[in-house]
């Protein structure tokens, strides 16, 4: 969530989205010419970019074209600072996660989001948005185990790719605690058959489907077999943030910011792995990208009382940005309420990011969201300021190592610390 999180840029592929050409012609046309390495873009003297979308807005600056950046909707924000924005001021703890395919211009806790009740894990166990992969191969970090799935690119974003579907079995360095959560972005057009499916259990003791326009969780009880789930408004073209969260026997599942179903009772093994089945589709394919699995966390208050500090992964940020995103509701409920449930608390609310970047700009982006969320509490909660302490470290407080893509998920975060 970058101060954190972590998870993936769709970003991509939503400004394509968000051109004014027809989405379905180009969607088509992008992901055929990515499957077939002979992509060629028409570029006008004005550019569109998703906000979220930095590989566009660098190559419109390299081309000598006029960025406009835009919402998920196409429509242009009236902040078009992002929009002078290159590679080179970006740091590591912008937003890049599975939130960034809904990119909406809610803030949190208003439209879309009023009532999304999602938290991601505070302890990323894996993550891959196949950005190491080579083009044209097998995932590096997946077991494939049937279908054609290779590696594509689609305008700087990596996806995995399938038409005739496929499975696969990540592996994870620990065995699935009580509390764990899963995301991932998803796409398909055409086909037939279900979504995409991931399992927990070797025969599929609990089902989270994702499908275009589609989600459901089944489950197996100690009285026989469980589902719940509900249809999604959501464009042809769209790509689809798809979310679980297992609390014990508890599940829920999420297409965008709508929850999908729950099931309480489930009974199914916690294992080191999670199967995959992609789903067969048109020419244009299943695209599957930014597989985040992470551990859940305990109650904030019981963990600052037993540690003095907790990690936060469910506070998200635009871009190079402290814009606060839409996604970041419960979280920032959750912090609310304590605060206002316990007035004797004062809290610091540091903000830390990878190493990614360049030290100056990790700091100052650090310093910069941190504060932003003291001013959404006190805002928004009505929390007296002197209770509150913003403070950014950068990059200079890692608390995992930055070699691999679930360090440096975990690096970007935002900490609260009892005061």
């Amino acid at each position: 969530m970058k101060l954190a999180l972590s998870a993936l840029s769709a970003g991509a592929l939503l400004a394509l989205l968000a051109a004014p050409a027809p989405a379905s012609a180009q969607i088509g046309g992008m992901i055929r010419g990515a499957v077939n390495d002979a992509a060629q873009t028409k570029i006008n003297s004005m550019v569109n970019c998703a906000v979220n979308d930095q590989d566009c807005i660098d190559k419109a600056h390299a081309d000598g074209k006029k960025v406009t950046v835009v919402d998920a909707k196409g429509k242009p924000l009236k902040d078009q600072s992002a929009a002078n924005k290159t590679s080179a001021d970006q740091s590591a703890s912008a937003t890049v996660t599975a939130g960034d395919a809904t990119a909406s211009s809610d803030p949190p806790g208003k439209g879309a989001w009023l009532n999304y009740d999602f938290v991601p894990g505070d302890t990323v166990l894996f993550f891959d948005d196949f950005s190491t992969d080579k083009v044209g191969d097998l995932p590096t970090h997946e077991d494939i185990t049937g279908g054609n799935v290779t590696v594509v690119d689609i305008k700087g974003t990596k996806y995995l790719h399938t038409t005739t579907g496929g499975d696969m079995t990540v592996s994870l360095p620990e065995v699935l605690p009580q509390r764990f959560t899963v995301e991932f972005t998803f796409h398909r057009t055409g086909g037939n058959g279900s979504g995409l499916d991931l399992r927990l259990g070797d025969d599929g003791e609990l089902t989270f489907r994702c499908d275009q326009g589609n989600g459901r969780i089944m489950g197996r009880g100690p009285n026989g077999p469980k589902e719940a789930g509900q249809d999604v408004p959501v464009g042809e073209n769209d790509l689809e943030v798809c979310r679980l969260m297992v609390d014990g026997g508890y599940a829920k599942g999420y297409v965008n910011s709508t929850r999908v179903g729950q099931l309480n009772g489930l009974v199914f093994p916690r294992e080191d792995k999670i199967h995959i089945s992609l789903p067969n589709a048109d020419d244009n394919g299943a695209l599957l990208t930014g597989l985040r699995v992470a551990a859940g966390g305990r109650d904030l208050y019981d963990g600052l009382n037993a540690s003095g500090r907790i990690v936060t992964q469910g506070i998200l940020f635009d871009v190079s940005s402290d814009r606060i995103r839409g996604e970041s509701t419960p979280t920032l409920k959750a912090i609310g309420d304590m605060l206002t449930q316990h007035a004797d608390l004062k809290l610091t609310i540091e903000g830390h990011t990878d190493n990614t970047g360049t030290a100056a700009t990790n700091q100052t982006l650090s310093e910069k969201r941190a504060a932003s969320v003291r001013q959404y509490l006190v805002d928004n909660y009505k929390i007296d300021g002197s209770r509150l302490k913003s403070a950014g470290f950068g990059a200079s407080k890692p608390i995992a190592s930055n070699d691999t893509p679930e360090g440096r998920q975990n690096n970007r975060r935002v900490e609260l610390v009892k005061n």
